[in-house]
C-alpha cells in the first residue's frame, strides 16, 4: 500500500510540474510575441504588425461592408530638438503615448518610421474619422528637459468605401498634400 500511494503522489507531482511548465511556456511565448509586435522605444505596434492589422481590416471591410479608417500622423519636429532619449526618441514616445491615450481601446496605433505613426480605426465611418483627425491635429504638450513645449502634426486620413478600397495609399496622398500645403 505505501508504495502505491508513493507512486500516485509521485504521478500527481509530475503532472502538476508539467502543468506549471506548460503554463510558464505560454507566458514566455506571449512575451516573445509581444516583443516582436511592439516597438521597444514607444510601446506601440511595429510597422510589420500594423500591415497585418491593415490587411485584416481590409478583408473584414470587404466581407461585411463596414468601413474602417487609416490615419497617418507626421509630427512637426522642433528645430532645436536634440537626438537621443531626451530629444527625438522622447518625442516619439510622447507622440505614441498621446495617441494611445486619446484614441479608443479598439484602435491600433503603430510606429512606421522614426517620427511617423499610423492609427487604424476599425468600424470608423468618414465623419467619425474626420473628428479623430481634428482631435489628433490639435497641438499637444511634449515634455522636454522638464519644460513643456507644444507640438503639432500633419495628418492624412482615409476611410474604406466599396468604391475606394486602397485606404492606405489614399491616406498617404492626403498626408503628402497636407505637408506640401504646410510647407508653403
Amino acid at each position: 500500500m505505501p508504495t502505491e500511494w508513493t507512486t500516485v503522489l509521485l504521478g500527481v507531482a509530475i503532472i502538476s510540474l508539467l502543468l506549471v511548465v506548460l503554463g510558464l511556456r505560454q507566458v514566455v511565448f506571449r512575451r516573445l510575441a509581444d516583443r516582436s509586435i511592439r516597438d521597444p522605444e514607444t510601446g506601440v505596434y511595429t510597422a510589420d504588425f500594423i500591415q497585418e492589422v491593415y490587411q485584416s481590416e481590409l478583408r473584414r471591410a470587404e466581407r461585411t461592408g463596414v468601413p474602417f479608417s487609416v490615419a497617418l500622423v507626421s509630427p512637426h519636429l522642433p528645430a532645436n530638438l536634440n537626438p537621443g532619449a531626451a530629444g527625438r526618441d522622447g518625442l516619439a514616445a510622447s507622440v505614441a503615448h498621446w495617441l494611445q491615450q486619446h484614441l479608443r481601446g479598439s484602435d491600433y496605433v503603430g510606429r512606421l518610421e522614426e517620427n511617423r505613426f499610423v492609427a487604424i480605426l476599425p468600424e470608423t465611418w468618414e465623419d467619425d474619422a474626420r473628428s479623430v483627425a481634428t482631435r489628433i491635429t490639435s497641438a499637444f504638450q511634449f515634455k522636454s528637459g522638464g519644460s513643456g513645449k507644444w507640438l503639432s502634426c500633419d495628418i492624412g486620413i482615409a476611410t474604406w468605401r466599396p468604391e475606394s478600397t486602397d485606404v492606405w495609399n489614399t491616406a498617404e496622398k492626403q498626408l503628402h498634400r497636407v505637408t506640401a500645403v504646410a510647407q508653403n
